[in-house]
């Protein structure tokens, strides 16, 4: 049954971020929106946003010998990025590496386009690496937040499900930079925050592993690896969805 409690001003004050068609009021997301606990605020992820933009446009040339790592939605797996798929350098200085998208310790990355790339989320963390990245990918700064909490919301039911409904495009849906500011996040107590953060570490280690085991060839280790980073992101993402519910206090 569709709710039809919802006024006039609550759909205008939705209106200038979102759409008004059928599936943005679905009840679904209503209801998805609904088990979020009334002990936390609910803002916008513009309200903690300092910067957001995309990577290079145009034709991308690339250079063997650069010295600028350059990643795609591909290299975006769901527990870090993977330079070892599809691997490509770009040179520094060149149209392919315009300093706004030059990639900075703490970065969140987002893939804003695709079937295969919308929704892919990874936090880098390189601190010698020079990486840019392609167009399909938003880099996400942010203030008054803590960028792992986010990284894992937009990973839960909560953030994945508003991406992709708030996207556009049929064969090649495509999120723009007001609808990634509208999306609506509740704000969990520093403390809590924090504790992701840690867990969220925890868990790159072994996708750090995974990815030296990969650059040497050695399979065994890389798959052992990279199933205990996957295992403990699930585990991290379904604790974080039940803090959000209120069914439990902490994600430890």
């Amino acid at each position: 049954m569709v709710r039809t409690d919802l006024t006039i001003r609550d759909l205008m004050e939705e209106k200038p971020t979102s759409r008004w068609d059928v599936e943005y009021w679905n009840p679904k997301f209503q209801t998805m929106m609904g088990k979020i606990s009334k002990t936390y605020s609910l803002k916008t992820l513009g309200d903690f946003i300092s910067l957001i933009t995309y990577g290079q446009v145009g034709k991308r040339v690339y250079d063997t010998k650069g010295d600028v790592d350059y990643i795609q939605t591909i290299n975006i797996q769901t527990t870090g990025v993977n330079y070892e798929i599809k691997k490509a350098r770009i040179t520094s200085g060149s149209h392919n590496d315009p300093p706004r998208s030059r990639l900075q310790v703490g970065d969140l990355l987002l893939g804003n386009s695709g079937m295969g790339g919308l929704g892919k989320i990874a936090v880098f963390f390189e601190k010698v690496r020079k990486v840019n990245i392609s167009q399909d990918i938003d880099i996400l700064r942010f203030k008054d937040i803590n960028r792992y909490f986010v990284a894992i919301y937009l990973k839960s039911e909560f953030g994945n499900k508003q991406i992709w409904i708030r996207s556009k495009g049929v064969g090649a849906p495509k999120i723009s930079f007001d609808e990634v500011k509208a999306i609506k996040i509740p704000v969990l107590p520093d403390k809590i925050q924090k504790n992701i953060e840690s867990e969220y570490k925890k868990m790159s280690v072994y996708h750090d592993k995974a990815m030296e085991a990969k650059r040497k060839d050695d399979e065994v280790e890389y798959k052992k690896s990279i199933e205990t980073a996957e295992k403990m992101l699930k585990d991290l993402i379904a604790k974080t969805e039940a803090v959000i519910r209120g069914e439990r206090k902490d994600v430890i």
